[in-house]
């Protein structure tokens, strides 16, 4: 059997992908490349708000993506915080990257590898915010020991 060109393979089932379902969650990136995120329930809710400007002043090099789900009055509190900091941000309307449950991603255009991704899991005081203590695990030789 003869091999097919891969310029007419490309044509004919697109360019491949890497990764593809977890660029379709994430917004059209990498889980590695991603700050924050928000979920679409949560969308909306202004005490999160404070905890986005934080992670902005951390990160000025991120890019905020937006789902194109969401209507304009859920996007403009977002998009009026990125441009009060200097941040860049996209509507992502691809509807096969908006079916996600991610609202808003916080990305790089590099790999960061954050350990904590939802900004739900950030605990907002009225004075500060901070991140919730996760339990810190023993290794296995702790275990075995005590």
């Amino acid at each position: 059997m003869t091999e097919i060109d891969p310029h007419l393979q490309n044509a004919m089932y697109g360019t491949p992908e890497v990764n593809p379902d977890e660029q379709h969650h994430y917004l059209g990136t990498f889980k590695e490349r991603v700050y924050k995120t928000q979920r679409m329930e949560t969308i909306g809710e202004d005490r999160y708000l404070k905890a986005w400007g934080e992670e902005f002043e951390h990160h000025p090099d991120g890019v905020l993506l937006l789902n194109g789900r969401l209507d304009a009055d859920a996007t403009m509190p977002y998009m009026q915080l990125a441009k009060q900091d200097g941040i860049n941000f996209r509507l992502v309307n691809d509807p096969t990257m908006t079916k996600t449950d991610l609202g808003v991603v916080f990305t790089a255009d590099h790999a960061v590898n954050t350990k904590q991704l939802a900004i739900e899991d950030v605990q907002i005081d009225n004075t500060t915010s901070t991140v919730k203590n996760e339990p810190t695990k023993q290794s296995w030789l702790k275990k075995l020991f005590s």
